[in-house]
């Protein structure tokens, strides 16, 4: 029983960290870091803010697309579905 309790243990102080905080980390000592990755406090605080009604659509787009979307998502830490709704809100606002 001591060894599940062992490996339990581990899993509870291992760190979790995102996809950006883990590419924003110094490689070494004397490597200045790039940028602050916001706290979990800062994203559910814009998580908060920004509450908006929305509407589920259904769409087909190319998987090409579909890869760079998600691929840029995880770049960003954001929804798919907000970076298109930007991308949107940028065309339609050009095309007034």
């Amino acid at each position: 029983m001591s060894k599940i309790n062992d490996i339990k243990n581990m899993k509870r102080q291992q760190k979790v960290i995102t996809p950006s905080q883990a590419l924003a980390e110094t490689l070494g000592d004397d490597m200045k870091q790039v940028h602050t990755v916001p706290s979990n406090k800062e994203i559910e605080k814009r998580k908060e803010e920004r509450k908006v009604e929305r509407k589920r659509v259904s769409f087909d787009l190319r998987t090409d697309l579909h890869k760079e979307l998600k691929m840029e998502a995880l770049v960003q830490e954001k929804n798919i579905y907000i970076l298109i709704e930007e991308a949107l809100e940028k065309y339609l606002k050009e095309n007034k």
